[in-house]
């Protein structure tokens, strides 16, 4: 057949995530259709039902994702929790952003214990400036700005 009319519906089909076969991991029901054009004719005894049939239990029953069903993984979570998870999530995205455009190797590089890395600094400050703030805290083997 051919889709005339609902081709966002299509599109969000498309979109939709799926596992390594290609199985969508939320349920996908197309609950009602219509037929706009049917170039056959019905046969003269024909039953119309007044809806569609509902599905079988079996084609139901899945262990996907039900279809409407949402999960929502701050359910349940403090305040406190929350922001947390929305802060880590938010640090994995900056990170992974600084890895693409190649400021850093990899995303999960981490730096020596022995170095300290401090940021927005006046711009008038210079190394010897840092050496003399932190040394008060050891021994400093180098400063750069």
């Amino acid at each position: 057949g051919t889709i005339v009319e609902g081709e966002d519906v299509i599109t969000q089909m498309n979109e939709a995530y799926v596992d390594e076969d290609g199985r969508p991991y939320q349920d996908i029901r197309i609950h009602h259709t219509i037929v706009l054009h049917d170039p056959f004719p019905d046969p003269g005894e024909l039953p119309v039902p007044p809806r569609s049939p509902s599905p079988p239990l079996h084609v139901v029953e899945s262990d996907r994702l039900a279809v409407g069903e949402v999960i929502n993984k701050l359910a349940g979570h403090t305040t406190e929790e929350v922001v947390e998870f929305i802060e880590e999530k938010e640090l994995k995205a900056n990170t992974q952003m600084l890895e693409i455009i190649g400021d850093i190797p990899d995303a999960d590089v981490k730096p020596p214990e022995d170095v300290l890395f401090v940021c927005k600094l006046n711009p008038v400050t210079t190394s010897d400036d840092l050496e003399i703030i932190f040394s008060r805290f050891g021994p400093i083997e180098s400063c750069e700005v």
